[in-house]
């Protein structure tokens, strides 16, 4: 969805083209602490430094036209238009949400200073001031130092059916180099470079406070919000998890061997446990002149974000950290090329799995503005079955033992009406194929 987006620009974020307001090594003084970080974040991690780490400067302008040019390089309209529409789809966005202008907007509000994977230089946004803020390059240097033992340009390298393995890898990234920035204050400062939890509560709670510093952040959607600070907030925390039980080998060891999916960030110990989550099979619909647009996980992070947004944040810390898995298909179905949510997720427990569909029947009521329930067939147990008519068409979702279903814009009432009266136990049985 939305991190496929995110991943792209970041994973190279300025590139060729900005070559004229590159610097030489020389007296400046906001360059010259480059080499004297490095080797200190060298000593605490291990990890060598291979390279100098070369350097340019960038305007807040040159920032913002790299930006609008890589999003059109990389990401092909219809693909920038599939993350758009899975965000809408699942209500996590408004309908009339721009997703290109908004990665545009958020990415240009916070450029500060950034390392670019594929250039293998840092930029510093000018006239930011950084003779003082040594920390915040410690954290970009962070970054450089990783890349130049671990590839982060392949590490970080978006794959588009694992929407929750992306996140988990830049909470990798961003995890490390917050840690290393925090160790790295307490080294100069001649304390050991171990940060206490106390100290990473307050880097992770001033991910949320900072946003008052951030207007287009402060007023974007909450899913788009969190998509932003995750990666730094629980990633910080993760990492300190690997590093109390794995001492300096979690340097590398949290890249050559990552996290697999958003849960093992949010519960170190099922990345420890290597617990991953499970992909379920979706209803397999035979349908009409469909296309398939895309296709992804839903994690651990995007269901706790989809029940914080409809209900609220006591009941996603209840319900989401028992998700086994999900995952979705869209297609688009006529003429018209109306779009089709076909998703499904497996819990811990058949108890879990209707608690959540208990849920996720108010979602679907508070997503759409018009949201109809048809009756249940007398030979269907109402507890089992949620369907009618939402603002796209007719759905169908469904509890089968420790699975949820749902099927989300249908525009034939002969296969709705299939979808609804099918017992659950041979729609279970046969992964509801019609």
């Amino acid at each position: 969805m939305y991190r496929r987006a995110i991943a792209i620009v970041c994973s190279a974020l300025i590139l060729a083209g900005l070559g004229a307001a590159a610097r030489k090594n020389g007296n400046d003084t906001i360059f010259s602490q480059i080499n004297a970080i490095v080797k200190t974040l060298s000593a605490i991690t291990g990890l060598p430094e291979k390279h100098p780490v070369t350097y340019a400067e960038i305007s807040k302008k040159q920032l913002r036209q790299f930006l609008v040019k890589r999003i059109k390089k990389t990401l092909k309209p219809a693909e920038l238009h599939a993350d758009e529409l899975s965000l809408k789809m699942f209500g996590l966005v408004p309908q009339d949400f721009d997703l290109k202008q908004s990665t545009i907007d958020l990415l240009t509000e916070q450029a500060a200073a950034f390392y670019d994977y594929q250039e293998r230089k840092l930029f510093l946004l000018q006239g930011s001031s950084f003779t003082a803020e040594q920390t915040t390059l410690a954290h970009e240097l962070s970054h450089a130092l990783a890349d130049q033992n671990f590839n982060l340009s392949k590490y970080m390298d978006s794959s588009p059916g694992n929407d929750d393995e992306n996140l988990a890898h830049t909470a990798v990234v961003e995890g490390e180099a917050s840690w290393l920035m925090v160790a790295y204050d307490l080294k100069a400062s001649g304390q050991p470079p171990v940060p206490t939890r106390e100290m990473l509560d307050s880097v992770a709670d001033s991910s949320d406070s900072s946003m008052a510093e951030y207007p287009v952040l402060k007023s974007s959607p909450l899913y788009i919000q969190q998509s932003l600070l995750f990666p730094y907030s629980e990633g910080t925390l993760f990492f300190d998890a690997v590093y109390r039980k794995l001492g300096k080998p979690s340097f590398a060891g949290v890249f050559t061997d990552p996290p697999s999916d958003s849960a093992q960030i949010i519960h170190p110990e099922r990345y420890f446990d290597r617990e991953k989550e499970t992909k379920p099979d979706v209803v397999m619909l035979k349908l009409r002149d469909a296309k398939l647009l895309t296709e992804g996980s839903m994690g651990e992070f995007d269901q706790e974000m989809m029940i914080r947004e409809f209900l609220n944040k006591a009941e996603a810390d209840r319900l989401a950290p028992h998700l086994s898995g999900g995952y979705y298909k869209i297609f688009e179905i006529g003429k018209n090329r109306e779009p089709l949510l076909d998703y499904a997720s497996e819990w811990d427990s058949e108890r879990d799995a209707a608690a959540y569909f208990a849920a996720y029947r108010q979602i679907l009521r508070k997503k759409w503005k018009t949201c109809n329930v048809a009756q249940s067939s007398p030979a269907q147990a109402s507890q089992d079955v949620f369907a009618g008519t939402g603002d796209n068409g007719y759905f169908v979702s469904r509890l089968m033992g420790d699975r949820v279903t749902s099927v989300e814009g249908l525009h034939d009432l002969d296969e709705w009406n299939r979808l609804r009266f099918v017992p659950s136990s041979t729609a279970a049985a046969a992964h509801v194929e019609f």
